[in-house]
């Protein structure tokens, strides 16, 4: 009898301890995707700080008005670590910008911003969207969004990046051919 109030004892105090443990581990790994992000940000902007390469390509829009889009990547050993893409149409500034960690996506920021050469620059909308293994996890707009559908399309920001970072892949290994270094920043 003894021996089996210990073993009932033991199982409860296993189960006890389990039920306090398991939120905590399951709010520890949720916060992990978090913490990786921030990382890679905190090192991606530090990294850009001291070393960037920049390009520029001239475009056309739906319109036929040719757009100089100003690129700006940053390594980190051999992998681009944060990209930027930033173009006028008349006097609005667009902004696009990618953290990557080894290849993947983790941040996606884009903003439209109203007289960017003024102390009175407004930002007339901005999404930032956080990733985890291709998934979405979190996704902030402000202002008003400028979705061709209205609504915010996970599938259509992935596909912006593939076609983003396509882009600069294709254009990169051109620039770093021409180029002996990268620009440093003062």
């Amino acid at each position: 009898m003894h021996k089996r109030v210990k073993s009932w004892l033991a199982r409860i105090s296993l189960v006890i301890f389990a039920w306090l443990v398991t939120p905590s581990v399951s709010y520890s790994q949720s916060e992990d995707w978090r913490n990786k992000i921030d990382r890679v940000v905190q090192l991606a902007d530090s990294l850009a700080l001291q070393s960037q390469y920049t390009f520029h390509l001239n475009k056309f829009d739906r319109k036929d008005r040719q757009i100089t889009e100003a690129w700006h990547y940053t390594l980190n050993g051999p992998e681009v670590i944060i990209f930027e893409v930033h173009y006028f149409i008349n006097a609005i500034e667009h902004d696009e910008v990618y953290y990557l960690d080894e290849g993947q996506l983790v941040c996606m920021e884009e903003y439209e911003i109203m007289n960017p050469f003024t102390d009175d620059d407004e930002i007339i909308w901005g999404s930032v969207g956080f990733y985890s293994r291709q998934t979405l996890r979190q996704h902030i707009t402000m202002g008003k969004p400028d979705y061709p559908n209205g609504s915010f399309s996970e599938w259509e920001a992935l596909k912006k990046f593939r076609n983003r970072y396509k882009e600069l892949t294709e254009n990169r290994t051109l620039m770093e051919r021409n180029t002996k270094g990268a620009i440093f920043a003062p």
